[in-house]
């Protein structure tokens, strides 16, 4: 992402015509290259494309900062000088504003956001209200009236400008001495005065984000294997990755399908976080708060499980993907169908799931079940044996647990899948009641600070390594309670509960090295 300055233009056709005047430093007079910039992508999927993406040779419009909402009618009708570049204050990077130029893309060249160095205090989530709304268990034949988000809203502050197109680069860039320069080019140059257009020579910028993909994942991956270069060009790369998964017990994993006389306690967390501007999502209530306690319980039952194994095997699963219509947990239930997996569904006594755990409001946890399923007699009894484990488990910590006091689907979750293929007992242990407490959902601003993993101003940052933040104790009691809970769950003594405590050091070094 580049600032160009339209002024020195002249400058460089001059240096074309004349033989041997150097040109070596005229780039560096027509732009100042910006740091630290991360762009919008496109993605596919079955039916259409999302995201954004410049020309192939990058887009350049007239620097614009917006002041206001009612400055956009500038960029879209009354300026003499289009196309324009717009400069965004995260305030005014909203979906009413982003539509708006959406619609008037034939005058936006693009959009660079400029990200604050501190949360904004209001919420703001990319992300849709309803999470993954079509690939659930949810839907017209399960149960009509939990689909679609019907009677929990999960994600208020959801805008859905993630799954939006938008036919001109969208960048975010930090504010710092680059977003000063680029403000104070527009104030000395773009700028009218009293309201009147401004004169040349103008300040102007590119942008740069050439995405080959387009139409459909179907297409694109067509496009792949018909391409006939020497050296192939991919124009698609496929969403990609690897589910983690362990087991307490050896699993002969070169047999597939069902394990004859083997119940497995699935103990489930995701993986992954995404949000509007590729590769700067650190998912830290979204993802990172429920994978680190998973890991923290894990490597708090190590030790109690090889001296007094239970009688049921807790298989660990990590889901990849789960942002992106339950990518992960919906192979792994799709193996188990077919046989392809060490275990098949009939192996899978019950799941467990930590969900969005690093937000807690009167320190308390939600546990979440499914009510359709919980119709059945026998999978409402097992859910009503995990709900009492984890009530069992949660004495002496410093939280209590409880159901919702109404009848409500599941959170979006990876527990779904698994109820898409037959009814199981499962919870999914969340931080909410209903709505979600995650304010900046799947965005760039759900991060440690949102989390408030503060550490003392004096500590050098080798010694903010081995502090143990105060959400690190928290999640510590979290990775205590799932691992007493999946211990009664597979079988174990509750007299070995008093010997399960997840370590704050675990805790502190996994959060602290994502």
């Amino acid at each position: 992402m580049d600032l160009l300055s339209i002024k020195w233009i002249v400058n460089l056709l001059v240096c074309w015509f004349f033989i041997g005047v150097g040109c070596n430093s005229v780039e560096k007079k027509i732009y100042v290259h910006l740091n630290y910039t991360v762009p919008c992508v496109r993605l596919l999927n079955a039916t259409h494309q999302i995201g954004c993406q410049s020309k192939l040779s990058g887009n350049v419009g007239v620097l614009h900062v917006l002041e206001s909402e009612e400055n956009v009618d500038w960029v879209l009708s009354t300026g003499a000088n289009p196309p324009y570049l717009v400069i965004l204050e995260s305030a005014l990077f909203t979906r009413s504003i982003m539509m708006k130029l959406k619609n008037g893309s034939s005058r936006v060249a693009g959009v660079a956001v400029i990200v604050p160095n501190t949360n904004p205090l209001g919420g703001f989530s990319p992300h849709t209200s309803c999470p993954n709304e079509n690939t659930g268990v949810y839907s017209e034949s399960y149960d009509p009236a939990l689909a679609h988000c019907n009677v929990t809203m999960w994600n208020p502050f959801g805008n859905g400008l993630s799954y939006e197109e938008f036919d001109f680069p969208i960048f975010s860039m930090k504010d710092d001495n680059d977003s000063q320069v680029i403000r104070q080019c527009y104030m000395d140059h773009n700028r009218g005065l009293n309201g009147g257009a401004p004169q040349y020579p103008l300040c102007a910028m590119q942008l740069y984000s050439h995405m080959s993909a387009v139409t459909d994942t179907a297409t694109c991956m067509r496009r792949n294997d018909i391409n006939l270069s020497v050296i192939p060009e991919m124009v698609c790369d496929p969403l990609a990755d690897y589910n983690v998964w362990a087991s307490t017990k050896p699993l002969n994993t070169t047999a597939k399908g069902h394990k004859t006389g083997e119940s497995v306690v699935v103990a489930a967390a995701r993986l992954d976080s995404r949000s509007f501007f590729f590769d700067v999502a650190p998912g830290a209530e979204s993802g990172v708060s429920g994978f680190v306690s998973l890991l923290a319980a894990a490597s708090a039952l190590k030790n109690v499980i090889q001296e007094a194994p239970p009688t049921r095997t807790i298989f660990y699963t990590f889901f990849q993907g789960e942002t992106f219509d339950y990518i992960g947990s919906s192979r792994m239930v799709y193996d188990m169908e077919n046989n392809q997996f060490a275990v098949d569904l009939d192996n899978v006594h019950s799941v467990l799931e930590i969900g969005q755990v690093g937000l807690r409001n009167d320190s308390k946890l939600w546990l979440h079940s499914d009510p359709v399923s919980r119709k059945n007699s026998s999978v409402n009894e097992e859910v009503r044996k995990l709900i009492t484990n984890l009530q069992s488990a949660a004495v002496n910590l410093n939280f209590t647990v409880d159901e919702p006091n109404f009848s409500q689907p599941l959170p979006p979750s990876s527990f779904q899948r698994f109820l898409r293929a037959r009814p199981i007992p499962g919870v999914v242990i969340e931080d909410h009641e209903s709505a979600y407490l995650n304010r900046f959902y799947e965005s760039m601003y759900d991060n440690s600070d949102y989390l408030r993993m503060s550490y003392p101003s004096n500590l050098t940052q080798e010694e903010q390594l081995a502090f143990v933040t105060e959400t690190a104790k928290a999640l510590t009691e979290v990775a205590t309670l799932v691992a007493r809970a999946l211990y009664i769950q597979a079988g174990g003594a509750e007299a070995q509960l008093k010997n399960i405590n997840a370590d704050p050091d675990i805790v502190r070094v996994t959060s602290g090295n994502t």
